[in-house]
C-alpha cells in the first residue's frame, strides 16, 4: 500500500496567485532538485516526478482532470519517496495563497 496526498481545489485558480504559488514552488523546492526529474514552475502548472519513475505531482492554474465537478478532487502517490517533502512543500504552498478555496485532507 503507498501513501497518497490528496486534496480539493476549484477548477480555476486565480492567475496572479498561481503564478506567485508557482515562484513559491520553486524557490521551496530548489534544494531538492536531485529528488525531482523534470519540474516546472511557470503561470500555468507546477508540475515534477520523483526520481527515478514516480508519479507526477501537478497542480494546473486551470484543472483538465476530473469530470467537471467541484471542487476538483486530485492526488499523487509519493510512497513517501524523497520527493514526497517537496509535494507536501508545494501543498501547503498552495494552501496558503489559496486558503478559502483549497482543501488539504490528512494525507494517507
Amino acid at each position: 500500500m503507498g501513501f497518497t496526498r490528496y486534496w480539493y481545489r476549484p477548477r480555476k485558480l486565480e492567475a496572479e496567485r498561481f503564478r506567485a504559488f508557482a515562484d513559491a514552488c520553486q524557490e521551496a523546492c530548489a534544494e531538492l532538485e536531485g529528488c525531482l526529474a523534470a519540474p516546472t514552475f511557470t503561470a500555468d502548472e507546477v508540475r515534477f516526478d520523483g526520481s527515478p519513475g514516480c508519479e507526477t505531482f501537478l497542480v494546473e492554474r486551470i484543472a483538465t482532470r476530473g469530470r467537471g465537478e467541484e471542487p476538483v478532487f486530485e492526488f499523487c502517490k509519493t510512497a513517501h519517496l524523497p520527493y514526497d517533502t517537496a509535494v507536501e512543500r508545494c501543498l501547503c504552498i498552495l494552501q496558503e495563497h489559496f486558503p478559502n478555496e483549497v482543501e488539504i485532507p490528512d494525507p494517507a
